[in-house]
Parts: structure tokens; sequence; C-alpha cells
């Protein structure tokens, strides 16, 4: 073990001058000692000692849609799977966010009607054991949004304990980040229940508040839940229904298990049987069950059509996932989302990344702001047909990260967010012509890039304020992958993803894991790339021709790298008007710290006109891209 510590105490030590000596990515000291104790190795596998805590949840819950009140009760089996003895359970009570008092950094501003003290927890047992639920108690600590569970017996590594909790608290009604009341009789429902923070093999407790900003980190787990709803109102939710018979009248429920196996969309729910108001039996609780996912949310509303229809997403096996949309009919564009959803979920089966859609299940509910669950999607309608698109197949796409990968969103934002909004670009120009979101976010990325307040893409996405927030997750994550997707070439670029999911489905990897993978798989040293665009703090993307030289036929352009990033080149030449020849060159030619390379392009027809880039590469200055020859 003094070895280990040596080796931590100089790895803590050099990474204090990480900025201006190092030359390949940084490993913690924590990482460092995963990859000691073989629980993740070097090469971005999981090691063979790799291990992580789960939870079953058995939760009702009853929805007070009058008076926006959620009440419930849950059982929670944790498992300890780690080599532990764990003396505190965290346990995250995500509503705590409209707490007096707590610390936000929300998307939008929380409005004051929404503030309040928070969940009440109004009873709660360890393994049968009553644990004082009172302010004073010297069992529970809480902080944020976090509240500490001190347990009176260690819980052993390899062990499970069983906590017993009942809660309720005030839905909020007129903020909404994520989810939230959408109108007087449909509610948007997630970070709903308390839940069991992660544990893991690199931090140990994840012990950072929900602050309203960054996103979540969940474990796997498996949910049996029970929502007991007023007379009339329909749920919507993450897993397999378990009783549509008999909370759905005969004819809607014949409806939809038609729609369970059909390539058709069909209208389980129209406007005249919400006019007749015969959709609902006299059962009023739904269950639902999902096995091995990170959350659990749902929609209810005694009011919004529901159009469904299925995919296969596996022709090996035949597998289907039975797509669902719920919505006000006033949603302008959702009649058109069921065919922008199925189309999504087959685009993402088949062609990229290629891999068959991971849950059986897919509900979009028309809400408002644009947010993913297991299953279940939060989306806003929009005017705009093409945003439309862009919004639910992304949405759509978190289905694989972090759902089936289990990326820390609070840490690594845009690794999910990057791919998220790199995977789905064709599929979304395929229903959208005019979308061209790569387009986008290359002149997005060009416009910002070197903002003042602009951080390494690597730091934590906890520490972000909103508007770094998008352009560092969304915009520059993109963009990242694109340059390195154009480095690689498509085709190794997307062997090294599909073996990143592989490695790491269901599994929680970290940046290193992602950049290691990458690394191992293509037999590149893409060290250089890492520091470049993830962990270099701002850098500017600006490639300019700097000089041309002629003999005969023969041209020799000067690209010059004005800016801090390594960028592939692209040069067309043109004669009179006309295109005759485009060259290119890999991002790997800025290599070394050089800021000039050459190109040559030989052209039997007299060139008139160089220019320099594409819509897909940034240039922050595009004005010396262009050179006319005399």
């Amino acid at each position: 073990m003094k070895s280990v510590t040596v080796f931590i105490i100089t790895l803590l030590l050099t990474t204090l001058s990480f900025v201006a000596t190092a030359q390949h990515p940084t490993v913690s000291a924590n990482e460092a000692m995963a990859y000691e104790k073989g629980t993740r190795n070097t090469d971005g596998t999981p090691g063979a000692n790799y291990w992580q805590n789960s939870s079953d949840y058995y939760i009702q819950v009853s929805v007070d849609v009058k008076n926006k009140v959620l009440s419930g009760r849950e059982r929670i089996v944790y498992s300890n799977n780690s080599p532990d003895s764990l003396k505190t359970i965290v346990i995250r009570l995500y509503q705590d966010v409209f707490k007096k008092g707590v610390n936000r950094n929300s998307i939008v501003p929380v409005n004051p009607a929404d503030i309040h003290d928070g969940v009440r927890i109004t009873s709660l047992k360890v393994n049968n054991e009553i644990v004082d639920v009172s302010e004073n108690s010297r069992q529970l600590m809480r902080d944020g949004t976090l509240m500490y569970l001190i347990l009176s017996k260690k819980m052993a590594p390899h062990s499970k304990s069983e906590l017993q909790i009942e809660w309720n608290f005030d839905f909020p009604q007129h903020t909404l980040i994520r989810m939230g009341t959408i109108d007087s009789t449909s509610m948007f429902v997630g970070q709903w229940y308390p839940q069991i923070a992660v544990y893991d093999d690199i931090n140990r407790w994840d012990t950072r508040s929900y602050n309203g900003m960054a996103e979540f980190y969940s474990d796997f787990s498996n949910f049996e839940v029970e929502i007991t709803v007023p007379d009339k109102f329909m749920v919507w939710a993450t897993g397999d229904p378990q009783n549509l018979k008999d909370v759905l009248q005969p004819q809607i429920y014949s409806r939809y298990t038609e729609a369970c196996t059909s390539d058709e969309i069909h209208h389980v729910i129209t406007e005249e049987d919400i006019l007749n108001k015969k959709i609902t039996t006299q059962n009023h609780t739904w269950k639902f069950k999902a096995t091995n996912v990170s959350d659990f949310a749902f929609g209810v509303s005694d009011h919004y059509l529901w159009d469904v229809t299925s995919v296969i997403v596996d022709k090996s096996s035949g597998r289907r996932t039975v797509v669902g949309t719920a919505y006000n009919k006033s949603a302008v564009n959702f009649d058109n989302v069921i065919s922008i959803s199925r189309e999504t979920i087959r685009s993402l089966s088949e062609e990229m990344p290629g891999i068959p859609y991971p849950f059986p299940y897919l509900t979009v509910y028309a809400g408002d702001f644009g947010m993913e669950y297991p299953m279940i999607t939060n989306v806003g309608p929009d005017e705009d047909f093409g945003m439309t698109v862009y919004a639910n197949s992304h949405e759509i796409t978190h289905a694989y990260f972090p759902f089936l990968v289990g990326t820390n969103e609070t840490v690594c934002g845009w690794m999910d967010e990057g791919l998220t909004v790199f995977i789905p670009e064709n599929s979304q120009h395929e229903i959208a012509p005019e979308l061209n979101i790569g387009a986008y976010n290359t002149t997005a990325f060009a416009h910002y890039a070197g903002i003042q307040d602009e951080v390494a893409l690597i730091t934590p996405t906890h520490y972000l304020d909103p508007g770094i927030y998008f352009y560092l997750n969304y915009a520059k994550g993109e963009q990242a992958l694109r340059m390195l997707e154009m480095e690689l070439g498509p085709e190794l670029f997307k062997t090294c993803l599909l073996t990143f999911i592989e490695r790491w489905k269901y599994k929680h990897p970290t940046a290193l894991d992602f950049f290691n993978t990458f690394s191992n798989v293509s037999k590149r040293d893409l060290n250089w790339y890492w520091m470049a665009w993830y962990y270099q703090t701002g850098g500017i993307p600006d490639l300019a021709i700097k000089s041309l030289t002629k003999s005969g036929n023969k041209y020799t352009v000067v690209v010059e790298n004005k800016g801090q990033l390594p960028l592939p080149i692209s040069l067309t030449f043109y004669s009179d008007g006309k295109a005759v020849g485009t060259i290119s060159a890999s991002a790997s030619k800025w290599q070394g710290g050089r800021i000039e390379t050459e190109l040559v392009f030989e052209s039997q027809e007299p060139v008139t006109r160089i220019v320099l880039g594409s819509e897909t590469i940034p240039d922050a200055n595009p004005d010396d891209n262009e050179y006319l020859v005399k």
C-alpha cells in the first residue's frame, strides 16, 4: 500500500502543473486507485473487480391533482455489492430543490410561489428499526437535496438492507424544471421519489446536491410502482404496464393491444373518447414494472389524446418497441410526433448507432421543456416542424446515453448530450430536410468559441452556469465528436463507439474510459486530440490560407493554424466559378505544435479561386479562407 500512497501523492503534485506540462489526459487519484484495485483498466475496459450497487424499489404513490400534492410510501431493498462497509446511506430528495434556502442554479428561475419546506418525511425504517425523522434526529442530516442516513450498524459488503419510507411534497405549479404542472389537470412527474444515491468505485458516495442545472447520475435498479390518480385520469410511465386491462375500458384496451404489434399508427384515445368520458374504469391505480433502469417518471392527464404504434427494432428476433405519444389536441405539430418517434427509433436501431433500441416501450409526453427518462420523455410542442423533429429525436436518443450506458451527467454532461446531438443528425435531416443540426452547431461553435467564461470541456458539469452549460455540452460536445469522426473516418469511429457501448452498457464509465476505449480500439495515440478538445481551456478554431505557389499545373497551398484547435483541412479549387477538385488533410497535421502545413493540388484547368473549409468545419474568422489566384 505504501507504493500506492506514494504514487497518488506524486500524481496529485504533478496534477497541479497539469495545464502547463501534461501531454495526456490526467488521471485523478481516485481513478488511479481504481486501476490499482482492478475495477477499471487503462485500456478503457471494466476491470475484473468492477462492481456497482443497485436497488429494488417498491413504490405506491397517490397524485392529488387538484391540490398538487404527491404522497407516497416505498420499500427499498438496497444491495451493497461493493467491498466496503457502509456507515451511511445517502438518499436523494430532489424536490428539496424547491426548499427555502437551498442553493439553486437552475435553467429557469424558480417561481416564489413554488418555494416550500421541502420533502416531508413522515416515517422511516431501516431493517424494521424505526428512525427518528424529526428535526432533532441524530440519524438524519439534510443538506441541499441530500439526506444522510447514519446507520446504527454498518452495512457489510455484499449484503442487503431494507428501507421503508413514507413521504409527501407540494408539486410545483408554476415552475417547470424538467417536470411540473403542464395545465390544470396535466402533470409530468420526475425527480419525485426518495432515491438512493450512487456509491461507486471512483468517488464512493455521490454527494453533489441537485441545483436544478446539471442532470443526473443514478444506479441501474428495478421498479414496481403503483400510481393512484383521480377518476378518469390516464397515466403514462416508465416500464411495462401491468394492469391496463383493468384500468382501461375494453374498446380502448383493444385498440392499444392491436397497436402493440402493428406498423400502423392507431388513435387509441380520440377527441370523441374524451368528450364521451369512456376511457378508464373505476380502478384508479395503475401498475408498472421496470427492470435494470436508472430512473422512473410518469405523466398524468384527463384530456390527452393517445396515439400508439410499434416498430421492429431487432430484425433477428422480431422484437418490437411500442411507441406512443400523449398530447393535448392544441399541442402544435404533436400529431406528427408519433411518426417522428417511430422513424427515429428505427434509424437508431438500424443505422446509427445501429444497436436495437434498448427498451420495449417509449412514450413521448407533450409537456414543457425537453427531458429524457427511461421509456418516457417530456417534450414541449414547437411551432417549427424542424425543431419538433430535433427535440424529440434528441430526447429519444438518450435511451443509449445515459440509460443504456450509465454516464455520470453531473460530471460528463458533454458525453451524453454531445452524443445525443451527434448520433441522430442524419435521421433528423431525412425526416426534415431543412434541418441541418451539424451545420448549425458548427456555426454556433465558431461564433462562441473562446468567449471569456469558457472553461475546458472536461470541467465537471455541476460547476457550469446555464449559459456555458448549453454551449459546452451541446455545441462544443457535438463538434468535438464530429472532428473526431473526421479524424478516424466514419467506419472506425463507429466501431470505437459501438465497442464503448458494448463495454459499458448498464455500467458507469468515466471520461477516461471513453478516451481510452477510442485510443485502444483505433490503435492510435489520440492523447493530442483529447488534450486539445477536452482539456484545453477555450480554444478558437481558425485556419487560414497563408500563401500559394504555382508551378505549371501544380498549386502548393500553405495553410496556417491561427487558432488553438487541431482541425481537418478541406480545400476546394475553382476555375471560373466551377469546382474542379477538392483535397483534404487530417487534423493530425497539427500535432507537435505545428502551425503551418502544405497541400498540393494539380489541375489541367487554370485555378482562379481557392476556398478553405466546409459547413461542418468550424472557423471563427472565415475572411481569410478564400484566395484569388492572379
